[in-house]
C-alpha cells in the first residue's frame, strides 16, 4: 500500500470485504487516500461471466461515484448495482 499511494487518481475495486474488519488494513487504505469500490459478498458466489456482465452494466454508475467521491472514500456494491459509502 505504501508504494501505491505514492500514486495518485486511482480508483480500487476490491471483492476482499474482511479489508474493511482488520483496522491496521483499513488504516493503511485510508493512508493511502485512494477511492475504493468493494463488491459485496454475493459476487463471490455469482459465476464469473454474470460476475463480469453485472460489474460492466453497473460500471458507469460506479465510475461517476468514483468521480463525485471525496478521495480516501469507501463504497460497497452489491450484486444488484445499489452503491452505498
Amino acid at each position: 500500500m505504501a508504494e501505491l499511494a505514492k500514486e495518485r487518481d486511482w480508483i480500487i475495486v476490491s471483492g476482499d470485504l474482511r479489508i474493511r474488519k482488520n483496522p491496521h488494513e483499513v488504516k493503511a487504505w485510508e493512508a493511502a487516500g485512494h477511492t475504493t469500490f468493494f463488491l459485496k459478498t454475493g459476487w463471490i458466489n455469482l459465476p464469473f461471466w454474470t460476475q463480469a456482465w453485472k460489474f460492466v452494466k453497473f460500471f458507469p454508475e460506479i465510475a461517476s461515484s468514483a468521480t463525485r467521491a471525496k478521495s480516501g472514500t469507501f463504497f460497497s456494491v452489491s450484486t444488484m448495482g445499489k452503491i452505498q459509502k
